[in-house]
């Protein structure tokens, strides 16, 4: 995005075009830009044919269908890093199918979209980036969230197909931030009801671990670096690299709204967001001297 800035300044007038990025999670995008980011304006790219997944197609509150589902949902004032928010909004109430609802039943959501990468992303290294919240008001959900299930799959993440090759995350109930397996132990990061924006890095490490280092919030201190075991949860039965987002498991129930999902190959650390380190306009195209 680009902004042209006039400036008055001792009777000139200084024509300065100012390219202006905003960093999203008050980080500056890595260098070149995501290779993927989804927003979610539309579900149009997005896939559920898999085994994690018995959505019907409906949106949560919708007459005569299963209860829960997926919704497109505008958020007045929460976007990053202002206006407004446009969040896939998606709601599990459990197991419909105990209530009648024969599958699909959205007993389990999950949604796939592809990660642009041949082989095993991991060897080289991977970004990955989340912005998401338990929803504070569902319409037929409880106001909770998950933890991993099913071998690490969570709310969001990115998998590729060798096994283990899961790197997700699940926000649950107190703000518990749960990633990588369901043994890892899990990290605190506040109000749950306020959208949090992970940016993690993961590489392949020594005898079958991987480094995995986590940044939260703007933050460029990682609140864990270590080398952990990924998940094993796999539904590749259309992509071999992919990210995800969902409630994708049987008889829990949660409810959470996901505002964008990206990845860039390759590791790279977080740093600030900021015009530049002087804290001057960046670039001038031109300046007009009045006479």
């Amino acid at each position: 995005m680009k902004k042209l800035l006039v400036v008055l300044v001792s009777g000139a007038f200084l024509l300065t075009c100012v390219p202006v990025v905003f960093g999203l999670g008050g980080w500056e995008d890595p260098p070149g830009g995501w290779d993927g980011m989804y927003d979610f304006d539309d579900l149009d790219d997005w896939t559920h044919n898999n085994g994690s997944d018995q959505w019907d197609g409906s949106t949560p509150g919708e007459d005569d269908k299963a209860p829960g589902g997926v919704d497109i949902v505008k958020i007045p004032g929460k976007g990053d890093p202002s206006g407004d928010a446009v969040v896939v909004s998606i709601e599990d109430t459990g197991d419909p199918r105990n209530a009648g609802f024969d599958d699909p039943s959205n007993r389990k959501i999950y949604l796939e979209n592809e990660v642009d990468f041949e082989g095993n992303f991991y060897d080289a290294g991977i970004t990955f980036i989340a912005r998401w919240r338990i929803n504070p008001d569902p319409i037929d959900a409880l106001a909770d969230g998950y933890t991993l299930h099913d071998g690490g799959k969570g709310e969001v993440g990115i998998v590729h197909n060798d096994i283990p090759g899961n790197l997700s995350f699940a926000l649950d109930t107190g703000g518990i931030l749960y990633f990588g397996n369901e043994n890892q132990a899990p990290l605190d990061v506040g109000n749950e009801f306020q959208f949090h924006t992970v940016w993690a890095t993961a590489i392949v490490g020594d005898g079958g671990l991987y480094h995995v280092e986590i940044y939260l919030d703007g933050e460029t201190e990682a609140v864990f670096s270590d080398e952990i075991i990924l998940g094993t949860g796999s539904d590749g039965d259309i992509y071999s690299n992919y990210v995800t987002v969902g409630l994708g498991s049987t008889g829990r129930d949660g409810a959470i709204q996901v505002d964008y999902i990206g990845y860039e190959i390759g590791l790279h650390t977080p740093k600030p967001f900021a015009m530049n380190p002087a804290g001057k306009l960046p670039h001038f195209w031109g300046k007009l001297k009045s006479r």
